[in-house]
Protein backbone atom coordinates (compact mmCIF):
# COMPACT_ATOMS: atom_id res chain seq x y z
CA UNK A 1 0.00 0.00 0.00
CA UNK A 2 2.98 2.33 0.38
CA UNK A 3 4.47 1.67 -3.07
CA UNK A 4 3.06 4.72 -4.88
CA UNK A 5 4.19 7.99 -3.34
CA UNK A 6 2.10 11.09 -3.82
CA UNK A 7 2.06 14.58 -2.33
CA UNK A 8 -0.33 17.04 -0.75
CA UNK A 9 -0.60 19.13 -3.93
CA UNK A 10 -1.83 16.09 -5.89
CA UNK A 11 -4.35 15.37 -3.13
CA UNK A 12 -5.48 19.01 -3.06
CA UNK A 13 -6.00 19.13 -6.83
CA UNK A 14 -7.83 15.78 -6.89
CA UNK A 15 -10.05 16.73 -3.95
CA UNK A 16 -10.87 20.15 -5.38
CA UNK A 17 -11.92 18.83 -8.79
CA UNK A 18 -13.72 15.85 -7.23
CA UNK A 19 -15.97 18.05 -5.11
CA UNK A 20 -17.15 19.93 -8.20
CA UNK A 21 -18.63 16.77 -9.72
CA UNK A 22 -22.41 16.38 -9.71
CA UNK A 23 -22.15 12.87 -8.22
CA UNK A 24 -19.40 11.72 -5.88
CA UNK A 25 -18.32 9.83 -2.77
CA UNK A 26 -15.88 11.42 -0.33
CA UNK A 27 -14.62 9.60 2.74
CA UNK A 28 -12.18 11.05 5.28
CA UNK A 29 -10.90 8.97 8.17
CA UNK A 30 -8.07 9.44 10.66
CA UNK A 31 -6.40 6.82 12.82
CA UNK A 32 -4.17 7.22 15.87
CA UNK A 33 -2.89 4.64 18.35
CA UNK A 34 -4.99 1.86 16.81
CA UNK A 35 -8.24 3.84 16.98
CA UNK A 36 -10.46 5.72 14.55
CA UNK A 37 -10.29 9.33 15.71
CA UNK A 38 -12.17 10.98 12.83
CA UNK A 39 -14.66 9.69 10.24
CA UNK A 40 -16.76 11.62 7.76
CA UNK A 41 -18.42 10.34 4.59
CA UNK A 42 -20.29 12.41 2.01
CA UNK A 43 -22.19 10.65 -0.76
CA UNK A 44 -23.82 12.84 -3.38
CA UNK A 45 -26.09 10.66 -5.52
CA UNK A 46 -28.68 12.81 -7.21
CA UNK A 47 -27.60 14.32 -10.53
CA UNK A 48 -30.63 16.66 -10.40
CA UNK A 49 -29.30 18.37 -7.30
CA UNK A 50 -26.33 20.69 -7.36
CA UNK A 51 -23.17 19.43 -5.61
CA UNK A 52 -23.27 19.44 -1.80
CA UNK A 53 -22.19 22.96 -0.76
CA UNK A 54 -18.71 22.55 0.63
CA UNK A 55 -16.35 25.47 0.95
CA UNK A 56 -13.29 23.73 -0.42
CA UNK A 57 -10.78 26.29 0.88
CA UNK A 58 -12.11 26.03 4.43
CA UNK A 59 -12.06 22.22 4.19
CA UNK A 60 -8.49 22.27 2.91
CA UNK A 61 -7.35 24.77 5.58
CA UNK A 62 -8.95 22.61 8.29
CA UNK A 63 -7.20 19.50 6.95
CA UNK A 64 -3.80 21.24 6.77
CA UNK A 65 -4.28 22.42 10.36
CA UNK A 66 -4.81 18.79 11.44
CA UNK A 67 -1.52 17.84 9.78
CA UNK A 68 0.45 20.58 11.49
CA UNK A 69 3.08 19.35 13.90
CA UNK A 70 6.44 20.25 15.38
CA UNK A 71 9.52 21.20 13.38
CA UNK A 72 10.80 17.62 13.27
CA UNK A 73 7.54 16.11 12.02
CA UNK A 74 7.62 14.35 8.66
CA UNK A 75 4.62 13.80 6.43
CA UNK A 76 4.35 10.99 3.88
CA UNK A 77 1.70 10.77 1.14
CA UNK A 78 0.61 7.79 -0.94
CA UNK A 79 -2.03 7.04 -3.53
CA UNK A 80 -3.70 3.73 -4.26
CA UNK A 81 -6.83 2.46 -6.00
CA UNK A 82 -10.14 2.46 -4.13
CA UNK A 83 -13.42 0.62 -4.79
CA UNK A 84 -16.36 2.26 -3.04
CA UNK A 85 -18.49 -0.89 -3.28
CA UNK A 86 -15.95 -3.29 -1.73
CA UNK A 87 -17.40 -5.52 0.99
CA UNK A 88 -14.26 -5.42 3.10
CA UNK A 89 -11.50 -2.88 3.49
CA UNK A 90 -8.25 -4.62 4.52
CA UNK A 91 -6.25 -1.47 3.76
CA UNK A 92 -8.18 0.48 6.39
CA UNK A 93 -7.71 -2.35 8.88
CA UNK A 94 -3.96 -2.37 8.20
CA UNK A 95 -3.72 1.42 8.57
CA UNK A 96 -5.46 1.25 11.95
CA UNK A 97 -3.12 -1.57 12.97
CA UNK A 98 0.11 0.25 12.10
CA UNK A 99 -0.85 3.25 14.25
CA UNK A 100 -1.21 1.07 17.35
CA UNK A 101 1.33 1.91 20.03
CA UNK A 102 2.91 4.71 18.02
CA UNK A 103 2.63 8.47 17.66
CA UNK A 104 1.84 8.21 13.92
CA UNK A 105 -1.40 9.69 12.66
CA UNK A 106 -2.79 8.29 9.42
CA UNK A 107 -5.37 10.08 7.30
CA UNK A 108 -7.23 8.13 4.62
CA UNK A 109 -9.12 10.11 1.98
CA UNK A 110 -11.29 8.22 -0.50
CA UNK A 111 -12.58 9.74 -3.74
CA UNK A 112 -15.00 7.78 -5.93
CA UNK A 113 -18.02 8.00 -8.23
CA UNK A 114 -21.10 5.81 -8.08
CA UNK A 115 -20.97 5.20 -11.86
CA UNK A 116 -17.37 3.93 -11.76
CA UNK A 117 -17.33 2.39 -8.28
CA UNK A 118 -14.15 0.38 -8.89
CA UNK A 119 -12.18 3.32 -10.29
CA UNK A 120 -11.71 5.49 -7.19
CA UNK A 121 -8.59 6.95 -5.63
CA UNK A 122 -7.42 6.60 -2.05
CA UNK A 123 -4.88 8.96 -0.56
CA UNK A 124 -3.05 7.95 2.60
CA UNK A 125 -1.30 10.71 4.53
CA UNK A 126 0.97 9.67 7.40
CA UNK A 127 2.37 12.15 9.90
CA UNK A 128 5.26 11.05 12.08
CA UNK A 129 6.24 13.40 14.92
CA UNK A 130 10.03 13.08 14.90
CA UNK A 131 13.02 12.10 12.77
CA UNK A 132 13.73 8.84 14.62
CA UNK A 133 10.19 7.51 14.11
CA UNK A 134 10.19 8.84 10.54
CA UNK A 135 13.35 6.87 9.80
CA UNK A 136 11.74 3.75 11.24
CA UNK A 137 8.57 4.30 9.19
CA UNK A 138 10.59 4.89 6.03
CA UNK A 139 12.59 1.67 6.55
CA UNK A 140 9.56 -0.44 7.44
CA UNK A 141 6.89 0.87 5.05
CA UNK A 142 7.90 3.55 2.51
CA UNK A 143 7.86 2.19 -1.05
CA UNK A 144 6.82 -1.27 0.11
CA UNK A 145 3.89 -3.58 -0.40
CA UNK A 146 2.30 -4.19 3.01
CA UNK A 147 -0.04 -7.08 3.72
CA UNK A 148 -2.27 -8.82 1.22
CA UNK A 149 -4.63 -5.91 0.58
CA UNK A 150 -4.26 -5.69 -3.21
Amino acid sequence: MFQTSSNLKTLRDALSSHMDLPEYFLGMHAFFDGEVIFARDVVHLNMDLSPFPVDFQNLWDWFREQLRGGPSQETFAYELPFAVDADEDPVMQKLIEITGGSAKTVWMIDLAHQETADDGRRFVIVTVPDKKQAKSFREQFHGKFVGNEL
